[in-house]
């Protein structure tokens, strides 16, 4: 039986359908139609078969912690999708964006990787534990395959969380790639004129940010799970 997102996904799946899922991430359907419907009780409900149910399809654990992993990215990344509608987008607004984001890439990277390599992870470890890989390091095994994808996001990210906050001036602030020329903050507040190329709206980082990371994800769904399925 062939279901459709837009009618027999959950209710986020639904409400999400029209202004992210379709316009931005249609593998997601895809991947969703072929890999994880199988695995549900559909079409008398949405939620996961027993081992005993998924054992009589030739189905397990494994396809479980991807079909799990498939369901999170789109909601870390929909967080941000999300907050991208609020008036006077600012830079609270963008730390709990790019948190989303850099989130929802964690998890497309650790789903990437066990895709790739099933039996080298336990599906419910989230790291290493009793000589088995987990997430964490399925994570790290794809960054490294796929030449570190999105790091100049990641690292604004860790910028903006964990270091100083980024100077700025009428609601601009330093662009991705170059937070690192404004870590002394006088170089904006003690100068009469700025490179304003160096800066932009909140509003567009996330735009670049979020944009780059679904253009990934849709890719990558596309040239790595489809195909294989």
């Amino acid at each position: 039986m062939k279901y459709s997102l837009q009618t027999d996904g959950d209710g986020i799946e639904i409400n999400l359908y029209p202004s992210l899922i379709k316009p931005h991430f249609s593998n997601y359907e895809i991947f969703w139609e072929k890999f994880v419907t199988p695995l549900t009780n559909r079409p008398k409900n949405v939620q996961l078969k027993t081992d005993s149910e998924l054992s009589a399809i030739g189905k397990g654990p494994h396809e479980v912690c991807l079909s799990q992993l498939h369901y999170s990215a789109l909601r870390h990344i929909a967080r941000a999708h999300t907050l991208r509608q609020e008036q006077n987008y600012g830079l609270d607004h963008l730390v709990f964006s790019l948190s989303s984001i850099v989130g929802a890439q964690d998890v497309a990277f650790e789903l990437l990787e066990r895709f790739k390599n099933p039996s080298l992870y336990g599906p419910w470890l989230g790291k290493r534990s009793g000589g088995v890989d987990g997430g964490r390091e399925a994570q790290s095994k794809w960054k490294q395959f796929d030449g570190y994808p999105l790091q100049d996001i990641r690292d604004y990210r860790n910028h903006l969380v964990h270091g100083r906050t980024p100077p700025g001036f009428g609601n601009q602030y330093p662009k991705i790639g170059k937070e690192s020329s404004y870590f002394d903050w006088r170089k904006v507040t003690a100068v009469s004129s700025l490179p304003t190329v160096d800066f932009a709206p909140a509003v567009e980082i996330h735009d670049e940010a979020f944009n780059r990371t679904i253009s990934y994800f849709q890719a990558k769904w596309g040239s790595e799970l489809l195909p294989n399925i």
